[in-house]
């Protein structure tokens, strides 16, 4: 029986889960950022949404007066991007050049240019080390579009969550809500479905499950359904590493 009071890592060598690095993959509005948080936070291991790395070289792009559509430009702000994911006493929190800006990622046309440069293979190259970063001093879950296909490709678990587009768009309508963004409805739902084609047909790295990524369609699940699924298939994998109590 999966119980959801706490978490513990048992063995003095993998205590912290050195080594271990989850894969969440999947589109905008499946669930993978909210899940692979709240993994990591139990676990006490770290925590990366790979697209927040997009995001910041989206608003670098952005705030320079840059064309998100110039591959140079983009790549200029990748090579030189300061970014840090961090757990604050208000949650994780990611900063861009020292600052907070976790809340300005999420804008539309933030979101918008983050496809953009994503779809430009020397922005994915120069983000590719950052990200294999993760996961050397203590577990990590990463979420993100292609962790478990190029990033962590030999990682043993991997996830892949998604649902149905309409529930993933009413579900960033709320989201924005919640963090009192103004957006228009009709053109960020034009966004959301131009980025899901632009992640799935682009040639370099494309949005789609790895061949052993265990699949989670979100669509009709709550959290702790997702959760307790989730949780299961991390200690059937890791049942020496992390025991549930």
């Amino acid at each position: 029986m999966v119980a959801r009071e706490g978490l513990v890592v048992s063995g003095q060598a993998s205590r912290n889960g050195a080594g271990i690095v989850i894969p969440v993959d999947g589109p905008a509005g499946s669930g993978k950022s909210t899940m692979a948080k709240i993994i990591a936070e139990r676990l006490g291991w770290d925590y990366l949404e790979s697209g927040a790395l997009y995001r910041a070289v989206g608003l670098k792009v952005l705030e320079s007066g840059g064309d998100p559509d110039n591959p140079d430009e983009a790549a200029r702000q990748a090579g030189a991007l300061r970014f840090e994911c961090r757990k604050t006493p208000d949650g994780w929190r990611n900063f861009l050049d020292g600052e907070d800006v976790t809340d300005k990622l999420r804008e539309e046309r933030v979101s918008d240019s983050s496809s953009k440069v994503s779809a430009v293979p020397a922005v994915r190259e120069a983000l590719l080390a950052f990200q294999r970063g993760y996961g050397r001093e203590r577990g990590a879950l990463l979420d993100g579009r292609d962790i478990g296909t190029v990033v962590f490709p030999e990682a043993r678990l991997k996830f892949f969550m998604d649902a149905d587009i309409e529930i993933r768009i009413s579900r960033r309508f709320n989201e924005l809500r919640e963090k009192k963004i103004d957006f228009d409805q009709e053109k960020m739902a034009a966004n959301l479905r131009a980025r899901d084609k632009r992640d799935r047909e682009r040639t370099t790295a494309p949005l789609r499950p790895a061949d052993d990524a265990i699949p989670i369609d979100t669509s009709n699940k709550t959290i702790d359904q997702i959760l307790e699924y989730m949780i299961g298939e991390i200690c059937r994998e890791y049942g020496q590493l992390i025991d549930l109590r």
